[in-house]
């Protein structure tokens, strides 16, 4: 018979059994809690609902009343605090910054790669070297959250009353979940970028549309009040009452308003560029802003520059218009009681380029309105005298994306707002290469001078109303107008007028022509006939690389529509 096994062996069998029982359902609800970490990745909308739900997760495994998830900006060479669960902590930055120079726990673990679990004596030591943050916990546990052996974060865990209510054995726990809780937050990271771009550029498109829109409405209203300012100029010269005349003096100023606010819409649209640009000292340009916002609108700010290229390369009028409607924005979101905070800098994600931002305190925007803050005539401010026209932000955001450079807001509601300018320092502008002065080839043999009475003045317009009434001023300026509808006919007219022995000597050429050649290809064509010959290009849209740079497109002159009759008096009698 064989021996009956002793009670102190029947005991060690029970708890071999308990244990394995224990591991058994141990391990059964970490891999039910780490399914569940994945699949809270599809069911989570946002990072913050990802975070929140690893808490609710990892609480099921263990007590953590007191918990943190931090995320490693490598870049930045920055902190992010963005989950915490702590009652006890009087002290909680976001963010922090240069942990390697002002060492912390967290920036310890990220730095070693590797857990970090202290007692009571070892934080009471850290403590005492200002190296723990807030109120000093008696037990501390950080375990690093890594993806393909680079750290994205740290999830921490502390306990106030208790010093060793964390062991080896919640760092073993921690360390094996972690891979699960990394690659999940890696992953909503990516889905959130993606978002965030697509979301972009589906901005950028439908601001784009917009854009194009307003520059074609703008650039017929700027025909159309041509015609209405024509008329106007033509009546003022026949008026003989001083009141007829004061009526019509209040209509012409009403035209010139009209066509400053067109002049809103052309800037924002696409068809727009920036004009020329030139190296300025970013530094001083951003101080004369200032002051000028100080002079004109009693404006306060505070500048700080730090590391800054000698220059850049940018049109200075346009960047002086954007700085100075997010300036005037920032300022009037704080009741223009506290000064804007503006800062220059090297922009530390890309190479080559520099940002400029531009801080309040203030009332801050909504999130779901930050979408549509570029938007032609959509406003935060509120109902009143001071809403203004809306286009502030559309005309910034059209500057910097011509000068091939983003515009950043982040707002926190109460709390106030940071515009971050981003421009390159020297912007590629293969916009240059047309501004090249024409090569021009005397091909045209001059006829002999035929004695005429009124010098020829030719005019190519496809709109029937302007040419009509620029017929009438130009014969009222004693000249005798030729009319053309297309850059063709142009052409054909001024080969016409050769044949008779007559020679055009100045032009007025339309920019734009819908069906047709515009102002830029006849002007090469006449100056290949006439390499002598003076034209005045015109455009509704004054922004235009030719309007800005006229000489280089062999013209002697630019006219913005709507023009006066004054203006083109001056003008032809320049040439």
């Amino acid at each position: 018979m064989s021996d009956k096994p002793s009670y102190e062996m029947l005991e060690q069998q029970i708890k071999r059994l308990e244990t394995s029982i224990q591991g058994a359902r141990r391990a059964e609800l970490i891999n039910r809690t780490l399914f569940y970490i994945a699949s809270d990745l599809t069911t989570c909308g946002s990072l913050a609902d990802l975070y929140a739900s690893i808490y609710k997760r990892v609480s099921g495994l263990m007590d953590i009343p007191n918990f943190f998830i931090a995320i490693y900006h490598k870049e930045q060479k920055a902190i992010q605090y963005v989950f915490r669960r702590d009652a006890q902590s009087d002290f909680s930055p976001e963010w922090i910054y240069n942990f390697s120079v002002k060492p912390s726990l967290t920036g310890d673990v990220i730095i070693n790669k590797a857990p970090l679990l202290l007692d009571e004596h070892q934080l009471m030591d850290l403590g005492a070297k200002g190296r723990v943050m807030g109120r000093l916990p008696k037990n501390w546990l950080g375990i690093p959250l890594m993806v393909k052996g680079e750290v994205i974060g740290v999830m921490a865990v502390k306990s106030y009353t208790n010093a060793v209510k964390y062991n080896e054995g919640h760092v073993e726990l921690l360390s094996f979940v972690s891979d699960t809780i990394a690659t999940a937050i890696k992953k909503k990271q990516t889905e959130n970028e993606l978002s965030k771009a697509k979301e972009r550029l589906i901005r950028s498109q439908k601001l784009e549309a917009i854009a194009t829109l307003a520059g074609g409405i703008a650039h017929d209203f700027n025909n159309t009040l041509s015609v209405t300012l024509g008329n106007i100029n033509l009546a003022q010269m026949a008026a003989v009452s001083g009141t007829i005349r004061g009526y019509l003096d209040d209509a012409e100023q009403s035209v010139l308003q009209a066509k400053n606010l067109a002049s809103k819409f052309v800037i924002f649209s696409s068809s727009s560029t920036v004009g020329i640009k030139n190296h300025i000292n970013l530094t001083g340009f951003i101080t004369v802003t200032l002051d000028q916002l100080k002079q004109e609108k009693n404006i306060l700010s505070r500048l700080e520059v730090f590391d800054l290229p000698p220059v850049i390369e940018a049109d200075s009028e346009a960047l002086n218009e954007a700085l100075k409607n997010v300036i005037i924005n920032a300022s009037e979101a704080m009741d223009n009681k506290y000064p804007v905070k503006i800062t220059a800098q090297l922009y530390p994600k890309r190479k080559g380029m520099i940002v400029i931002s531009i801080t309040d305190q203030g009332r801050g925007i909504k999130s779901d309105h930050l979408e549509k803050i570029f938007n032609p005539y959509f406003s935060t401010k509120p109902k009143g005298g001071n809403r203004g026209t809306g286009l502030g932000l559309s005309i910034v955001w059209a500057i910097v994306k011509n000068h091939q450079g983003n515009i950043q807001i982040r707002s926190t509601l109460g709390q106030g707002t940071c515009v971050d300018i981003i421009l390159p320092i020297f912007p590629k502008d293969t916009a240059k290469e047309n501004l090249k002065p024409k090569a021009v080839e005397a091909k045209a043999v001059r006829p002999a001078r035929v004695a005429t009475r009124k010098p020829l003045v030719l005019c190519m317009d496809d709109d029937a109303m302007i040419l009509e009434i620029t017929e009438i001023i130009l014969t009222q300026l004693g000249y005798e107008p030729v009319l053309a509808k297309s850059g063709e006919e142009a052409v054909e007219k001024y080969q016409a007028c050769l044949v008779e022995g007559k020679i055009i000597g100045k032009v007025i050429l339309d920019l734009e022509v819908k069906h047709g050649m515009g102002g830029e290809e006849t002007m090469e064509k006449l100056l290949a006939l006439n390499p002598g010959i003076k034209g005045i290009v015109a455009s509704g849209y004054p922004n235009d690389a030719v309007m800005e740079n006229y000489a280089f497109f062999g013209f002697s002159a630019a006219l913005s529509k709507p023009f006066s009759i004054m203006a083109l008096k001056q003008a032809l009698e320049n040439l």
